[in-house]
């Protein structure tokens, strides 16, 4: 835990949120306004995995952090469909109104639901092939539009 304490406080270093010494820095009301909790070293391995998954989404969407780009392992998903499914994974948990689930988590359940696959909640594409990869694509499509039909009608 203490590996993964430091790896957030990393990331939110660069991200500017962090102001030493001080439990009233953008990170601390980060970390509160999603767990509730004032001190990271309460967070649990759960609820430390969700504010590490929206730090590293900041990061990314802020141009400050590039996923690396592994070679692609014959008959298996392409970095483009992974990045594909993780992004609409992440489109899906900003349309749900479910906030308890990890993006990860959700991947890995939605990957063991459309193909059958167990896979690590850390890593849940890491046993997709790539025609599989297609497959759990267009499950990612249909579950996205259902998802903001559901939402829009309850705006109305």
């Amino acid at each position: 835990m203490k590996e993964q304490t430091r790896k957030l406080y990393a990331a939110a270093s660069v991200l500017g949120l962090v102001e030493h010494g001080s439990l009233d820095d953008n990170f601390h009301i980060l970390v509160h306004r999603m767990t509730g909790k004032y001190h990271v070293s309460h967070l649990t391995q759960k609820e430390a995995a969700e504010v590490q998954a929206e730090l590293h989404r900041m990061l990314v969407s802020q141009g400050l952090y590039e996923p690396k780009q592994r070679e692609d392992i014959p008959d298996m998903m392409t970095g483009k469909q992974k990045s594909k499914a993780w992004a609409m994974a992440y489109q899906l948990a900003e349309l749900d109104e479910n906030k308890n689930t990890a993006v990860s988590q959700r991947l890995a359940g939605i990957v063991r639901k459309t193909l059958g696959i167990t896979a690590p909640p850390d890593d849940p594409l890491k046993w997709v092939r790539k025609a599989d990869g297609i497959r759990l694509i267009e499950a990612l499509k249909k579950i996205t539009a259902h998802a903001e039909k559901k939402k829009n009608k309850n705006k109305k």
